[in-house]
């Protein structure tokens, strides 16, 4: 079969994992799978043999989606798939619509966020409710159960096509040394150092990690990502005085987050909304003891099988997330339970049996 995956923007990040694992998955069952993004926006995938880009830079204001959107459809008729896998709210919306244009009509969209009420993401959740409803969308695939939730009170013409995959998340491909991995991207070699990952953003409140380094003088905090929150995190961390402990170390590809997760003590996630919590699970099955904040979602996807959960959960400002670090730095028995829970969710989440489902609806 022929899949093409829409994607919006090509950086690292959390969706785009999710189709990588997706494409590779499939192909390794004959399917034949590329992942169209509508515009570039790292260089994350220059590199990606299965990558194509309908524009090379963010599109600028309207002239520019209106671009990205005929060029997304351009593409779909000229490449003729078989089925369109699409991600993220104008993924989904520009991928359905250009898929339709394209006479094609498996489509499976992804719900990466609970719906919106408010300004442009309430306009593009009442779209997506309104393509759901009339059919535009075969299936429409959710990633937990507490995603799943968020639409419950959606017409039933809507709710009939949800299909529940989780998340298949990657286990660390090898051992990596923590020294040398500290080394390879610049970090102190004795200190305390708590890693996260994920976008510089003001929804990922890593914040809340400055300020904790306030409250810590003997930890220091490593963040893998970039985003328009840079330069605030920055000034924060240098008006506190804590600027010689915070380490940015821009986009970290996928092929090295592992690597740079080796180099951490504990992982810390004080987002304040997630669907999955993709980044904060693939840390929990590096084996790091995670202290993340507490959303329902968080306690779901963190728990094993049997209900051994893999973190502990905090409040998500300064303070919560301070008292959670010092308590696994001064318990290293709740550190070695979290980091055992954490491994165990290898299997839960084995990206097999994700792509299995995608299988399974492609072919129904």
């Amino acid at each position: 079969m022929k899949i093409i995956q829409v994607q919006t923007q090509a950086e690292a990040a959390g969706a785009q994992r999710i189709s990588d694992m997706v494409g590779e998955g499939l192909r390794a069952r004959g399917h034949e799978v590329r992942t169209v993004f509508m515009y570039r926006k790292t260089d994350a995938f220059d590199a990606d043999p299965y990558a194509d880009f309908i524009l090379t830079e963010s599109p600028k204001g309207l002239p520019g989606q209106i671009r990205a959107a005929i060029g997304l459809a351009t593409y779909l008729r000229k490449s003729r798939p078989d089925a369109v896998i699409t991600f993220q709210h104008y993924g989904n919306i520009f991928g359905t619509i250009g898929a339709r244009l394209a006479g094609v009509s498996r489509i499976i969209a992804n719900q990466s966020g609970s719906p919106h009420t408010k300004g442009m993401m309430g306009v593009l959740s009442q779209i997506d409710r309104l393509m759901g409803v009339v059919g535009l969308y075969r299936t429409n695939v959710v990633n937990s159960a507490w995603t799943e939730a968020q639409f419950s009170h959606y017409p039933q013409a809507y709710r009939r096509r949800l299909r529940r995959i989780d998340h298949g998340v990657a286990a660390p491909p090898e051992d990596f040394d923590k020294a040398a991995a500290r080394a390879s991207f610049g970090l102190p070699r004795n200190a305390w150092l708590a890693v996260s990952s994920g976008r510089l953003t003001q929804q990922k409140n890593q914040i809340a990690l400055v300020g904790a380094l306030d409250q810590l003088p003997d930890i220091h905090v490593a963040i893998a990502g970039v985003g328009p929150e840079r330069d605030t995190l920055v000034a924060l961390a240098k008006r506190r005085g804590v600027a010689d402990r915070l380490h940015l170390v821009g986009e970290v590809p996928p092929s090295r987050i592992f690597e740079f997760l080796a180099a951490g003590d504990i992982y810390a996630f004080p987002s304040l909304s997630e669907t999955f919590g993709l980044a904060c699970v693939e840390a929990a099955i590096s084996g790091l003891p995670v202290v993340a904040n507490d959303l329902a979602v968080m306690r779901e996807v963190l728990a094993t099988e049997d209900g051994e959960t893999a973190a502990i959960f905090v409040e998500d400002d300064a303070t919560g997330m301070a008292k959670g670090l010092a308590d696994l730095m001064a318990g290293p028995e709740i550190m070695a339970r979290l980091s055992t829970a954490g491994r165990r969710l290898k299997d839960k989440y084995a990206p097999a049996r994700m792509c299995a489902g995608y299988e399974a609806l492609l072919l129904s």
